[in-house]
Parts: structure tokens; sequence; C-alpha cells
């Protein structure tokens, strides 16, 4: 094939195998074909064509689409308006000679004002597709919400790669699939929890709820404690609701007594001596006998049943904060039969010791809340005490009336007074002392017919026996020790048809008589139970002497004043009450306190 281009021949001479093409002006329009030169200004035509088409172009045109139909030979040539060819090649990418080398004809793409404009389109929508992409990376596929560093919505991934939020992979996986279905969320592989990876990336973009995660917790944590007060505050909100009904009640009483006529002094009934708690001890099973008050520890312990067959009902012993009236959770169950008498170490007050129906003495530690040493007596127990003068030496009193003294430092059985008489109902030690009878001390012994003071007078663990004048059917013995009276409580039996309290003084040690009657007081006729009474000595030098006792007649605790020897006030109650214990050394406002137990409940009055 040969070619050549005429400078001043206006039109292109092919070979015979090519028709003439020309380019039409019209068709082009404003997409006109130029190439630029080397230097500027400087044109060279590759096709000739009509002398009246404009040579001088924009020169800011670099590409020229050329059509060549081979097949057909024919002269006409169409350029299409919009740009496109069929090969298309740009003219910077060209080999050199193809640019130099006239001969040789280049396909070219025409570039338009439109191409341009689209082109700048395309490339703002790949620049936003990839930013789109980038904030993708950093938020969750799932709940589209950004990843984070701590929390629930750690970034993690599975096997296949994908990475999502950990709760929402973990949820996606539990509840959003099958069982037999369970797949990425992305890419449908097969997945499962086992698969689940936490990603740690040092340049992984994700939102810091360190502080955020800090506030829930601390938020969690005042809500918790916003809830706790409000159980305390309606805690006591039905407290002071209960005390100002009682207060109310005990006001209506105070005037309808005034309207009757009676007369009101500072040792009669006031409005301040009432019942201020009650503590249920069991609901069912009910047991419990006796009270132990230690003043050192402030600990009163009470006897009560085991509700749980757990324990094949036994008998046990549980605390009484008596600062606060608490009652502890624990309960140390020591006995088998019920507990009838208890009594605390007076140096060592967090031992106790207590005698029971099952015919064993056991000594019972409240620091660890067990049984330490237990010793075992040919017959049942009804009552017990620490010696007076002798803290080592412990003495328990049978159902027969007899007496065994047992050595704390052995834990064994030392000594018996065996005798088939009537039960020992109480035991009371009796300290020494230089300015009454008994100077050495020892302890005080109530059987049902007999009261008699045991002092040693040797060596040897031998107590001598004085009895005392006093005669009645006994029920208890109390001794205190700062006023040195003794009060015994008497059932109604022979003449006596009313059960009597015999307040008594011990004598000089100078004296003839042993024992000296003070005051008797007498309840109701009616004393089916064996209950205790006590005594309550003065705090302060303006107070009565006091003599608390259940009255099972009248179904009241009575108050009575030595002082005056007057019934000064009565607690109606709906229990039977079995053991009444001063708390010595509690006071609240102003008043005395004291215990009372029932078979099912114990009772807390200021007197």
């Amino acid at each position: 094939m040969n070619e050549y281009y005429g400078d001043t021949d206006p039109e292109l001479s092919y070979d015979s195998d090519y028709d003439p093409m020309e380019v039409d002006s019209d068709v082009l329009n404003d997409e006109e074909v130029y190439m630029n030169s080397e230097s500027e200004g400087d044109e060279s035509d590759i096709y000739s064509g009509n002398t009246n088409d404009s040579t001088s172009r924009d020169s800011n045109i670099h590409s020229l689409p050329v059509d060549l139909d081979n097949s057909s030979n024919s002269s006409d040539s169409q350029v299409s308006s919009n740009g496109s060819s069929s090969v298309e090649q740009n003219v910077d990418s060209l080999p050199t000679e193809q640019i130099t080398n006239p001969s040789v004809i280049v396909p070219m793409t025409i570039s338009s004002s439109k191409n341009v404009e689209n082109s700048e389109e395309n490339a703002d929508n790949v620049s936003s597709n990839f930013n789109m992409g980038e904030e993708d990376a950093f938020s969750c596929p799932i709940c589209l919400e950004g990843l984070t560093n701590t929390g629930g919505h750690k970034p993690a991934c599975l096997k296949c790669g994908h990475i999502f939020g950990e709760n929402c992979l973990q949820r996606w996986i539990k509840t959003g699939c099958n069982n037999d279905a369970r797949r990425c969320p992305t890419c449908n592989t097969k997945a499962s929890l086992k698969d689940i990876r936490i990603l740690y990336a040092k340049k992984l973009v994700a939102i810091d709820t360190s502080e955020l995660t800090a506030l829930e917790i601390k938020l969690e944590k005042e809500i918790r404690e916003k809830n706790l007060m409000k159980q305390e505050v309606e805690k006591w909100k039905i407290r002071s609701e209960s005390l100002s009904n009682d207060l109310q009640k005990l006001r209506e009483t105070v005037e309808k007594s005034g309207h009757s006529g009676q007369g009101y002094s500072s040792s009669g009934v006031t409005s301040i001596r009432q019942c201020l708690k009650k503590i249920i001890m069991c609901k069912d099973a009910g047991g419990c006998r006796v009270l132990a008050f230690d003043k050192k520890s402030m600990l009163l312990a009470v006897t009560q049943q085991c509700e749980t067959p757990l324990f094949n009902n036994a008998h046990g012993i549980r605390k009484v904060n008596a600062s606060i009236f608490e009652l502890s959770k624990e309960c140390v169950y020591a006995h088998k039969k019920t507990i009838r008498d208890m009594a605390f170490h007076p140096v060592d007050n967090n031992l106790i010791a207590s005698a029971s129906l099952d015919k064993c003495v056991k000594l019972t530690d409240f620091n660890s809340n067990g049984v330490i040493a237990s010793v075992e007596t040919p017959e049942p127990l009804w009552s017990c005490c620490w010696a007076g003068d002798n803290s080592n030496i412990l003495v328990a009193g049978s159902q027969m009336g007899s007496l065994f003294y047992i050595d704390r430092r052995f834990m064994k059985l030392v000594e018996s007074d065996i005798k088939r008489a009537p039960a020992c109902v109480s035991l009371v030690p009796l300290p020494p002392s230089n300015n009454r009878k008994f100077i050495c001390g020892g302890f005080l012994r109530s059987r049902m017919d007999l009261l008699s003071i045991f002092e040693q007078d040797t060596n040897a663990i031998i107590y001598k026996e004085t009895a005392l004048s006093l005669k009645g059917l006994w029920s208890s013995t109390t001794y205190d020790d700062t006023s040195n009276l003794l009060l015994t409580s008497a059932k109604p039996c022979g003449a006596n048809k009313s059960v009597r309290h015999i307040v008594s003084k011990i004598a000089s040690f100078d004296e003839q008589m042993e024992i000296q009657p003070v005051v008797t007081f007498y309840g109701g006729d009616k004393a089916t139970q064996i209950s205790r009474s006590c005594i309550i000595p003065q705090s302060r030098s303006d107070e009565d002497t006091l003599v608390c006792a259940y009255d099972e007649k009248s179904n009241h605790i009575k108050l009575y004043s030595v002082n005056s020897g007057k019934n000064i006030h009565n607690f109606q109650v709906r229990d039977t009450f079995l053991d009444l214990c001063h708390l010595s050394g509690v006071v609240i406002n102003e008043r005395r306190i004291l215990a009372a137990l029932s078979e099912k409940s114990l009772s807390i009055f200021s007197v």
C-alpha cells in the first residue's frame, strides 16, 4: 500500500484498495479533530480535506476519532457525535513512531467537553464510594452502629473474616438463624459461636466508650444504693407508724384512766413504759424456754427448737445483740431435748453452759458458734450455774434434786450429790462478800420444796449446805449482788392460794438469822407453767428497785416497786411468758429494759 500526503493538493491520493474518505465538518460540528504539535501554533494535517474546513482549532483537544471501514470500500466516513468508536486510544500513550511517522494511521478517541464532565463526575462518585467504604469499615453491618474498644460492641470476626460488633454477632447466630442454618450475615458462610474471635488491632478506628462504660457502671451502682435507701425508708416509715399507733393507744388509756379519777405520780403508769420490740423466734416449732444475759459482751442468749427436720427437732441457742436488739442468723444446735437453763461464764464471756433434759451439760463457744465440750450425767437436768467462789466449777441440778459438780479445766464430772427429792428448779451464784453472811460465797439452790445456800468450807470440792427458813412451792430464785436482795417466787400451795413473790435480804455476818424478808407481792391464783421472775435494781438514786413477774391469771407482766411495796404498772400481753430477764446496763430514754420470752417470741419492754 502506497500512501502520500501532498503539501498543496487539497485531496488525499489512495491506492485502488481504498476509496477517498472525507471528514465532514457538519457531522463533527463542535467535536472536530486536532492534534497538538510539539511547538505552539504548528499544526500538521494528518488528513487533507476540504480547504474550507477550519484548520485552526482549540489546542486543548487531544484525541481524534477515526472510523475505517475496510470491507465496504466506501468513500463515506462517519464519526459519531458522541465521540464513541470501535477502537479508542489516547495519543499520549502511543509509541513515538506512530506519532512521528505520517504513514501510520492511528485510531483515537474524541475528547469532548461532555466526556470531561462525565469523567469528573465518575471521579467524584469513586471518591464518595471510597469514603463510604471507609466509614463502613468502622461500623457494624448488622446494627450500623460504630464499633467500640470496650463493652459488648468490640470488633469481632468469624472464620470468613467479616467484622461485626461482638454482641450483634452473638445475637445473630443465637436468635437470627435456625440451629441448622447459622451463617455469616455477609457471605453466608457457615458459622457458630465458637468461630467468633475478638479483634485487637492497633490501628483500628473505634469509638472510645471507656468513659461511657465507667459512667454506666457508676449509674447502676447508684441505682442499687438508691433502691436500698428506699427500702430502708419504707422500713422506718412502717416502724414510725407502729410507734405512733402505740403512742395513740397509750394516750387514750391515760385519758380514760384520768377521767375515772385515778392519779398518776412519777412512779406510776406513764406512756413511756411500753413494748419496744417483738422478735419472732420461730413460727411453728416453739420450744423457746430460757434466757441468759452477759453485760460485758451485751449478748442475750435465747433457747429455741429447730424448725427443720434436718436436725431432728434439736434444741439450740441463738444470740441477740442487746445494743440494737438484732437477732443473729446462726443457731448453735447443742441438745436433743429441751434446754432448761443456761449460764454465761463469769470471766470468759464468750462461753456459755447449758443444761438439758437429755442429761447433758454442754459448753458452747460463741466465737466459733459451736459446742466445744460435753459432759453426760445420770439424770435429766433442770438448772445450772457457775459457783460464785470458783469460776472453774460448774454446778448442775437434776430433775430428781441431785447436784453434779463439773470442772471446766477437764470438762469431766468430779463430784455428785445424788438424792431423791423434788426437782432443782434454779441455781444462783453467790459471790464472796465481807459484809454479809456466807463470806466465802458459793451458790444458792432452789428445790421445789427447799431453799438452801451452799458454801465451800474446805479445799476439796465439797460445799456445806445451809437451809433457809422460807417455805413454799418454789418456781424460781434470783439474786442481785449490788442490792443484796433475793427474790423467790412460789406457786399457790396449801394455805397460800395465790402466787407469791418474796423479796428478802441476806443477813449480815454478825446476825443470827440467815435471811431477812423485806416485802411480799401477791399475784393471781393460777400458775400452770413454771415461769421465772426477776429483780431490776435501780440504775440511779431516784429510781425504785423493781420486781417483774408474769401473772398467768390476768395475762399481765406486772411491775412491783420494792420501795413502795405496790404494783405500779401492768403490761397487757397475749402470750404466756416463761422467762423474764433484766438487761443490765441497757437504758433507752432513761428507762431500764426487760426481756420477756414466750414459746415462740422475744419481747423487749421499757420499764
